[in-house]
């Protein structure tokens, strides 16, 4: 009789321990270079708010090389990343990775970086060990320093320093302040800051504009083996059609996604 309830009792583990186990809420993955995101608990509770329909979570990442120590153990999953380290990753090896998802702003899937100053200069070779304020990370802000020098012909001998700021504003504020000498920031930035404030405006240089940038990736490993992916995906792809979908996309500086034909 105990050994037959010793018995049930196992079994019962081990059924809600299946239970569990397939009911663990799936992840969307976030890490990316172009935006200094270090306070991630608004974009957290909104997306947890908005995936919780679907009992997944949002997963966020604020370095790259531990985004992708992590990267290389998964075999499954979605990842939300700049298209930059999207083509970076390939290069490393990353073969099975496949965007899905394009994010749109104003109907469009590219974007594009302006190097502004206060002092109107010759070429951005002048900026050459100047201080750059920029919202993206190190490597990615100079990257896209170093091919707008190339666009000038220009053959850089200093790396340019950077100053990382939490948003692209605050990039364009320090230099209206002398605290960085050069803002690297998107176009639409710019275009804000004219309409909100011309005065200010006003004040700045275009030394650069950089060539058309793919705004941030929905990526999956290939094939898609799990129907929760799908649905994942789903839920992504919707977002603008809901409140909250479009409150979280307003802060990644998004309107929308579209598709990527397969």
């Amino acid at each position: 009789m105990i050994d037959n309830k010793v018995g049930m009792i196992l079994l019962l583990l081990t059924l809600c321990l299946g239970q569990k186990s397939i009911a663990a809420p799936s992840s969307l993955y976030f890490y990316n270079p172009e935006s200094n995101l270090n306070d991630f608990r608004s974009l957290k509770t909104g997306f947890d708010n908005y995936l919780s329909f679907g009992t997944y979570k949002f997963q966020p990442f604020d370095n790259q090389e531990t985004f992708e120590q992590f990267l290389k153990t998964r075999k499954n999953g979605v990842f939300f990343m700049s298209s930059w380290h999207y083509q970076n990753l390939l290069k490393q090896g990353y073969v099975n990775l496949q965007p899905i998802l394009v994010g749109t702003l104003n109907g469009e899937f590219t974007y594009t970086k302006v190097l502004s100053t206060k002092k109107n200069i010759k070429n951005i070779g002048k900026l050459q060990g100047k201080r750059i304020a920029s919202a993206a990370n190190q490597d990615y802000t100079q990257k896209i320093l170093k091919s707008m020098a190339a666009q000038q012909n220009l053959k850089l001998n200093k790396a340019f320093k950077v100053l990382t700021v939490p948003k692209d504003i605050d990039a364009l504020m320090s230099v209206l302040f002398g605290m960085a000498q050069g803002a690297l920031t998107a176009r639409t930035s710019l275009t804000t800051l004219a309409i909100l404030n011309p005065r200010k405006y006003r004040l700045l240089h275009q030394q650069a504009e950089s060539q058309a940038i793919i705004l941030p990736l929905i990526i999956v490993y290939k094939p898609i083996t799990q129907s929760t992916t799908q649905q994942l995906l789903n839920m992504i792809e919707n977002m603008p059609n809901s409140p909250i979908g479009k409150e979280i996309l307003a802060m990644l500086g998004l309107d929308g996604w579209k598709k990527i034909l397969q």
